[in-house]
């Protein structure tokens, strides 16, 4: 993938992960050794007669069958961004599901969403320029500048 190649005047995609983020809050491990510390799991396992299966819990000691396991991995990314809006903050995904199941693309698709929060929020290192940018790509306009005036 190329998330680190822009075109010229274009924002970096990894850049765009990374404001989306801190603006939601979250981070993203696929380090193993974060599996304990985190709010949310998103891996895989096996059953007992060798199929695979996708698990996204809270608790992955004893997870809910009904609730967090799932049969096919591109269900995975819709529960990531359902967890999201659960609150949870901290999330291990097993690299290879991260890897196939675009969960890159998802935080684009969250950064798209919530690009206008991402603007406006003050506490977010993100420049002027980065700013302007995204206003035109986004076709975002100051509703102050284009407000009519009642006389």
């Amino acid at each position: 993938m190329s998330y680190n190649i822009p075109r010229e005047g274009d924002m970096l995609e990894s850049r765009m992960i990374e404001l989306v983020k801190n603006h939601l809050e979250i981070s993203v491990s696929q380090d193993v050794s974060d599996f304990d510390n985190v709010d949310c799991h998103i891996y895989s396992e096996s059953t007992a007669d060798g199929y695979d299966v996708y698990m996204c819990t809270n608790n992955p000691s004893q997870p809910s069958i009904c609730e967090d396991v799932y049969y096919y991995d591109h269900d995975l990314a819709e529960a990531f961004k359902n967890q999201i809006d659960y609150n949870d903050k901290t999330f291990y995904i097993c690299d290879s599901i991260y890897e196939d199941c675009y969960f890159e693309d998802t935080l684009l698709e969250l950064f798209s969403e919530h690009v206008e929060d991402i603007i406006e929020n003050d506490e977010l290192d993100i420049t002027l320029e980065e700013i302007n940018y995204l206003k035109k790509e986004y076709e975002l306009e100051d509703e102050e500048a284009n407000s009519a005036k009642v006389v």
